[in-house]
């Protein structure tokens, strides 16, 4: 066999190897504890205040993570929002798709859109997926998106990507799912749509500092 040919497959052995390592790496269960904690985030905002609504423990246990909280958060003018957080340095699992989790309660998705709002302040525009969820006669909006380290993504799948790609070049890639909700009443859903946002550009600077 020719020197060429052994070098050819001495580096492809070798490639598979490191790809297999990797992927492993990627997909285990981890199991290592945060050093940061996200209850440390505001219960006060502006002129908004917040009430902690408990999450359970067997949610906790689904979710692998005790850095989760709800919260509702309220203001002078009698306006309300919800606001869900879920964080980990460590465990890419923690962040999904809520989607899934709406239909096993029993509620319908009446539709899923794109939408967008700019971040107060810097004027960032935060891509987010904005649902309409039913359940009885209640009638709610979620607006929902990603963040790993410094990116903010709407897109479940390039927040996956993210993460792969800084844990194989060895920097932070810790990841959270951020969820502003609010009820519709008298049917208008563009009034509760409006008010997420509003809450929601208030609270990006605080995203960046407690949730890194």
């Amino acid at each position: 066999m020719k020197k060429l040919d052994i070098d050819y497959w001495l580096i492809l052995v070798i490639f598979c190897v490191v790809g297999l390592i990797s992927w492993r790496v990627y997909f285990k269960n981890y199991r290592m504890s945060d050093t940061i904690s996200i209850h440390l985030f505001p219960s006060s905002i502006g002129d908004w205040q917040s009430e902690e609504i408990p999450v359970s423990d067997y949610d906790k246990k689904l979710l692998e993570t005790e850095n989760v909280f709800v919260r509702r958060y309220t203001n002078p003018a009698g306006e309300e929002v919800f606001l869900f957080a879920v964080y980990s340095q460590n465990n890419r699992k923690v962040s999904h798709p809520p989607e899934i989790c709406y239909a096993g309660a029993g509620a319908a998705i009446l539709d899923n859109v794109p939408d967008a709002f700019y971040a107060a302040g810097n004027g960032l525009k935060i891509h987010v997926n904005r649902l309409t969820v039913e359940k009885g006669d209640v009638r709610q909006i979620f607006v929902y998106w990603f963040k790993v380290g410094e990116t903010f993504t709407s897109n479940y799948w390039k927040q996956q990507a993210l993460i792969a790609y800084k844990s194989l070049i060895g920097q932070p890639a810790s990841s959270a799912l951020i969820r502003i909700s609010a009820t519709v009443h008298h049917d208008d859903a563009e009034a509760a749509t409006k008010l997420i946002k509003k809450f929601g550009q208030q609270i990006i600077p605080h995203l960046q500092t407690y949730l890194p």
